[in-house]
C-alpha cells in the first residue's frame, strides 16, 4: 500500500483529528476572539478554516460518489465569505462545529469505495483532479492549523510522511512564485539540495519541519541556519 494511499493517510489523520479538539477545547471566549498568527485572522478564523474545508471535501467525495458536479467551492469569495461568516461565534459552538464537521469527514473518507479514488472532481483553483487528494490536503489543513492556534503545536509534532509532503509541496509552489527569493533549502534529514528562485543564492539548512514551519510564516526560522552567513530571505506571504 502506498505511503501517501487515503487508507495510509487516514489513520495519521484519524489521530491528527483528536488531537486538535483538545487543544481547542481550553480555549476561552475571549481567547478564540484574540489574534492569531496569520495577518488578519483570529482564532475563531483558525477554528472555522478546518470545519468548512472538511465540509468541502465532504462534497468533493460525494461528487465522485454520485458522478455529479458538486464543485469544492463556487469560488474564492465563497471560501472566504464562509469562515468569515462564522469566526465570530462562541469558542463551545467553534469547537462542536470543527469537531462534527472534522468526523462528519472522516466517516465519509473510511466509507469511500476503493475503486473511486481515482475519479476526476472540481477543486478550487485547481480544475479536476483525483479526489484521493482530499485525505491528505486535509491531514495537511488540520495540522498546519493546529499550529496556527499558537498554543504550543508546532511543526515538529507533525507526522513525518506529512512533514515530507509538506516540505516538497511548499518548494514547488515557491518554484511557480516569481516573488521567491533565490535560495538552496536543505533538510538536516536528507541533505537534498532544494532551489527555489532563478539560482542557488544563500543555503538555508534546518530540520525538516521547520523548513515548510518558516517558509509558511508559521515559525521565524529560528531553528534554520544560513550560508553565507545572514539574515534568512524574505519568502512571499503564503495564502492562509
Amino acid at each position: 500500500m502506498p505511503a501517501d494511499s487515503p487508507a495510509s493517510l487516514l489513520p495519521l489523520l484519524r489521530t491528527s483529528v483528536g488531537r486538535l479538539p483538545a487543544t481547542a477545547a481550553v480555549l476561552s471566549d475571549e481567547e478564540v476572539r484574540a489574534p492569531s498568527p496569520l495577518p488578519g485572522w483570529t482564532r475563531g478564523h483558525v477554528l472555522t478554516h478546518p470545519a468548512r474545508s472538511a465540509g468541502s471535501r465532504g462534497r468533493l467525495l460525494a461528487s465522485a460518489r454520485g458522478g455529479v458536479d458538486l464543485p469544492q467551492y463556487a469560488d474564492e469569495a465563497q471560501r472566504a465569505r464562509e469562515i468569515e461568516e462564522d469566526a465570530g461565534r462562541p469558542a463551545a459552538v467553534l469547537l462542536d462545529d470543527m469537531d462534527t464537521a472534522l468526523r462528519r469527514f472522516l466517516a465519509a473518507a473510511g466509507d469511500h469505495p476503493a475503486d473511486a479514488w481515482e475519479v476526476p472532481v472540481r477543486w478550487l483553483g485547481g480544475g479536476l483532479r483525483p479526489v484521493r487528494g482530499v485525505v491528505g490536503s486535509m491531514l495537511r489543513e488540520v495540522e498546519v492549523h493546529h499550529t496556527d492556534l499558537a498554543t504550543g503545536h508546532g511543526p515538529d509534532r507533525r507526522p513525518a510522511l506529512l512533514v515530507g509532503r509538506e516540505l516538497e509541496t511548499t518548494v514547488r509552489r515557491l518554484r511557480d512564485d516569481p516573488g521567491a527569493p533565490l535560495m538552496t533549502l536543505v533538510a538536516d534529514e536528507d541533505r537534498i539540495p532544494r532551489v527555489t528562485g532563478a539560482g542557488p543564492g544563500p543555503r538555508v539548512t534546518g530540520p525538516a519541519a521547520d523548513l515548510p514551519g518558516w517558509l509558511t510564516g508559521r515559525t521565524d526560522g529560528g531553528a534554520l541556519a544560513v550560508e553565507p552567513p545572514g539574515p534568512l530571505p524574505t519568502p512571499p506571504v503564503w495564502r492562509s
